[in-house]
């Protein structure tokens, strides 16, 4: 039987199953042949399959018998990224033997969150439920919105300012597709995509912004008709994510014909401390300190 400082210090799970396989992909087909089964949940890890893609992308698969885990991990001048799907008890093993981000954004399913905290504390984390459409269940709505020019990403970030929504670049703008409102002389409504992949035929809609003054008016739903719309021209089928409790914006989407595709954890957190996790193993197992992890808020 092993010690209490033989398990703290041994850096490999328990029980590896004698028939498990870790590798790393390189081969692009192959990665793709993981991912395309269930696309529309790994929409953003298609972005790192791109030569062009910036970031330093690194696959590895793990296989036991007919089960098998993916794992993701992104490098670059943006920030780190971490993406998983698989089977949950692989992916123990995967992650374990892994060169993984220190602080990093992560896309993981929800089976997954318990694994994952294994490896990283959360900053934040949220469960959302992602929606897909394509062009056979696309619903028009009647109302529409104007197409946002890079120029005037000024008014954009003035009013992710005031909703407390993050920043945009022209850059984002031009690559992307992206429709607002104006009233009063002002942007009080946007909407627009946070990937288009033509090759993949896919397209992610975000950045759904509407000023509180405005809202309850379908501002988001023209927004949203109308950037999806645009969207499925270049791709087949488009996904976004919605809060499960948010149920005006889920009609909003149910109305304009997306439907349920999965649930998702999307999140940033840091590696754990190892000598902080030694410390906290051999208090445990000695019963100094009692442990309750801390599940909500995230923050």
């Amino acid at each position: 039987m092993k010690s209490i400082l033989d398990r703290c210090f041994s850096k490999k799970p328990d029980n590896k199953p004698a028939d498990l396989e870790i590798r790393r992909l390189a081969n692009r087909a192959e990665i793709l042949a993981h991912l395309d089964p269930r696309k529309p949940y790994a929409v953003s890890a298609y972005a790192y399959v791109e030569s062009s893609f910036p970031q330093i992308a690194k696959w590895h698969l793990a296989t036991e018998g007919s089960h098998s885990a993916l794992c993701l991990t992104g490098r670059g001048l943006s920030p780190t990224y971490l993406f998983t799907m698989g089977d949950t008890q692989v992916l123990e093993f995967l992650l374990d033997s892994v060169n993984l981000p220190g602080r990093t954004i992560i896309t993981c399913e929800p089976e997954h969150l318990g694994t994952v905290r294994k490896f990283y504390e959360f900053e934040w984390h949220l469960l959302t439920k992602r929606m897909l459409v394509n062009r056979d269940t696309f619903t028009p709505a009647t109302e529409w919105a104007t197409r946002i020019e890079p120029s005037q990403v000024g008014e954009v970030n003035h009013l992710f300012r005031l909703t407390n929504s993050g920043r945009l670049t022209s850059a984002q703008i031009k690559k992307g597709v992206f429709y607002g409102i104006w009233a009063d002389d002002m942007l009080v409504a946007v909407a627009g995509t946070i990937l288009v992949l033509p090759t993949y035929s896919i397209g992610y809609v975000g950045n759904v912004v509407t000023h509180s003054a405005y809202r309850n008016q379908r501002m988001a739903t023209a927004c949203v008709n109308s950037v999806t719309s645009k969207l499925l021209e270049q791709c087949k089928e488009a996904v976004l994510n919605v809060e499960m409790h948010n149920l005006p914006a889920v009609r909003t989407y149910t109305g304009l014909g997306y439907q349920d595709y999965c649930q998702i954890i999307e999140g940033v957190a840091h590696r754990k401390s190892f000598i902080g996790d030694i410390i906290n193993n051999v208090c445990r197992k000695i019963g100094l300190i009692e442990y309750e992890e801390r599940m909500e808020p995230d923050g």
